[in-house]
């Protein structure tokens, strides 16, 4: 397939795009700021660029313009997580592939990428524009789901991403914005695994915890924890969650912990 060159200071970004890029066949080069953007793409000369706007070091369109001296044909698609319509008309002008918001979600960035690549997959529906764009929602078929899985989390765009990889192995995919928000929807549909986000408003991810373990015997809790919560995670095993993970999820794993769990949960 292609090599794809992702740069992006948003960690969670570059995971997701990089795990659904990797599992499509693609080679796939990553880079957190402009400056190692260039020289990512100077030692890999990639047949796809995906360029967010906002970076440290050198700001996307100083890269763009970079990349440009580089290579005229390369394709370079924008994403942003604001679009203004004139900043959008003057890249597609100088020549960018195409300028998509992060806030429509995923699913725009990998047709539009399965589109300039020349993809055509027919369990996929075609290629969306930035202007027809609507947000990701999980797509499960009635009966075939894996399991049902909550995800506990106060960021939406986490959530989003979870939901993504979640949802694309077949698993129905509940949401809560809040820690009384999972203690409700837990109790009403009994989930096989909850995601819980440790730092939550109204409560916490520990005191959810805490409340649903005795009720869920067969329920697995798995935390997701920021940089300061792991001594808080480790807590949480004790009280009876059987994993976590640290942001920016390591989507791969957590695909394979969620299998692994359901399959002693049968």
């Amino acid at each position: 397939m292609a090599k794809i060159l992702i740069i992006d200071d948003d960690g969670i970004v570059r995971d997701a795009l990089s795990v659904f890029l990797t599992r499509a066949g693609h080679e796939v080069v990553t880079a957190a700021d402009g400056a190692n953007g260039v020289q990512a793409f100077k030692h890999a000369l990639p047949d796809l660029v995906v360029l967010d706007r906002n970076l440290p070091v050198m700001s996307g369109s100083g890269v763009f313009d970079n990349i440009r001296k580089i290579s005229k044909t390369t394709p370079i698609l924008i994403l942003s997580g604001y679009c203004d319509p004139e900043e959008v008309g003057a890249y597609l002008r100088n020549g960018a592939a195409a300028f998509l918001s992060k806030g429509d979600g995923l699913s725009p960035v990998l047709a539009e990428v399965d589109r300039l690549l020349g993809v055509k997959r027919k369990e996929e529906p075609p290629a969306v524009k930035a202007e027809q764009a609507v947000p990701l929602q999980a797509k499960t078929a009635p009966g075939r789901t894996a399991g049902l899985i909550l995800i506990a989390d106060d960021d939406p765009a986490q959530r989003a991403i979870l939901q993504r990889i979640l949802s694309s192995l077949a698993y129905e995919v509940l949401e809560a914005k809040d820690g009384l928000e999972a203690l409700e929807l837990a109790r009403a549909r009994r989930p096989d695994i909850v995601l819980l986000d440790i730092s939550m408003p109204k409560r916490d991810g520990v005191a959810v915890l805490k409340e649903l373990v005795p009720e869920m015997p067969k329920t697995g809790f798995m935390m997701i924890t920021g940089n300061d919560d792991e001594v808080v995670a480790r807590e949480c095993l004790e009280i009876g969650a059987f994993d976590y993970l640290s942001k920016p999820v390591n989507l791969d794993a957590l695909s394979k912990i969620v299998k692994a769990r359901l399959l002693q949960q049968k």
